[in-house]
């Protein structure tokens, strides 16, 4: 079956990138993938999120009158959707034939502001890398905890990381804490490596550690099988991949937000295969086509 799985976005970054590179490498022997939407002979359309396509596209490949299938992935942030992202989801959601959530937080909240019903079918990771066994980076702490963080958003809470740390060393002195993503230095001081931690005295190198924005799943595979714990008090997450590539390496979730969609993956009896999530997108996309 081809499939056309357009991308206008060159960010490259988020959920929906994340979701599409996965869907590619996992389905390739499920579908035929096109990006070519004049080129003709696709059967029908999967949108991986609202806000990595234009108006333009969207209003070309309904001009097909071929199935279009819209993945829902959360709330668009408008910091990198120029201010139209949520315009485009009403107005996409409204006009697809099928509407795919990827949790039942996303499914129960935007999909209650769409009025659309529609499936479920959750993220995975690649587990030929984020797997428990395999090559670990040296060990810092014990317990070690993670933290990653790609952008400054107040709902990912990285203060609240903070905060808990503090109280958190006071009963395990020999913790430790790993920071990974690209922070805002302006806040958080990266450039003289020196961070507030109020009254405690936590040393860089031995308390904590700064690693920079890692680009590598290999690298990044191998620090979660060293960490014993994953802080993740995201707030209102949709589907955290990261999340779900950490419990995949067997890193703990600690600190995490009763509101959003973490506490489902965490105790959802689930298989975070690309294997298997390609075949739930080509059973209910076959099954509607």
């Amino acid at each position: 079956m081809k499939i056309l799985l357009p991308m206008d976005s060159e960010m490259q970054i988020g959920g929906g990138f994340t979701f599409y590179r996965n869907l590619k490498k996992g389905g390739q022997k499920l579908f035929e993938f096109t990006d070519c939407i004049t080129g003709g002979g696709w059967s029908a359309c999967l949108i991986v999120s609202s806000s990595v396509i234009n108006r333009a596209t969207w209003e070309q490949i309904k001009a097909f009158q071929k199935p279009i299938f819209l993945r829902i992935d959360g709330v668009p942030e408008d910091w990198r959707n120029r201010g139209t992202g949520w315009s485009r989801l009403r107005d996409f959601g409204k006009e697809a034939d099928y509407i795919i959530y990827q949790s039942e937080f996303v499914k129960n909240t935007v999909g209650k502001l769409l009025n659309r019903n529609g499936v479920v079918i959750y993220n995975a990771c690649d587990t030929s890398i984020f797997r428990s066994d395999g090559e670990r980076e040296k060990p810092f702490g014990n317990p070690s905890i993670l933290c990653v963080n790609w952008r400054d958003e107040p709902n990912k809470r990285v203060q609240e990381v903070i905060e808990r740390f503090r109280y958190y060393k006071l009963e395990y002195p020999q913790a430790t804490l790993t920071f990974i993503g690209n922070y805002n230095k302006r806040q958080f001081f990266w450039d003289n490596m020196t961070w507030d931690f109020g009254m405690l005295d936590l040393k860089v190198g031995i308390d904590w550690q700064y690693l920079g924005g890692i680009n590598d799943p290999m690298r990044m595979a191998k620090i979660m099988r060293s960490c014993n714990y994953i802080a993740y008090p995201s707030f209102a997450d949709p589907c955290p991949n990261t999340l779900i590539e950490a419990i995949n390496c067997n890193c703990k979730p600690l600190w995490i937000n009763d509101y959003g969609s973490s506490k489902e993956i965490i105790e959802g009896k689930i298989d975070w295969s690309l294997d298997r999530m390609s075949k739930d997108y080509a059973q209910y996309i076959e099954q509607h086509s």
